[in-house]
């Protein structure tokens, strides 16, 4: 999916999934216009939200991202 998909589906900003990128929550796509996300980028963006309604800092969700692979972020 697209960007604009994605940050859709989210609901998120366009310039929020790119800052999560920036920030090494997400793992990039790829550069250019035919970076392509997938439902790992949106499982991950979901869970980043929940963790920060709970007021999890990035800084902490980053380094729990960092341990997880995707089936891992799926469970959770």
């Amino acid at each position: 999916m697209t960007l604009a998909e994605l940050a859709t589906l989210a609901d998120v900003t366009p310039r929020t999934v790119r800052y999560y990128v920036q920030q090494s929550l997400l793992p990039s796509p790829g550069s250019g216009p035919r970076a392509r996300y997938g439902r790992p980028h949106l499982t991950r963006i979901r869970l980043i939200k929940r963790l920060q309604k709970q007021d999890v800092p990035l800084a902490k969700i980053r380094s729990a991202l960092e341990s997880l692979d995707d089936a891992g972020v799926e469970r959770l």
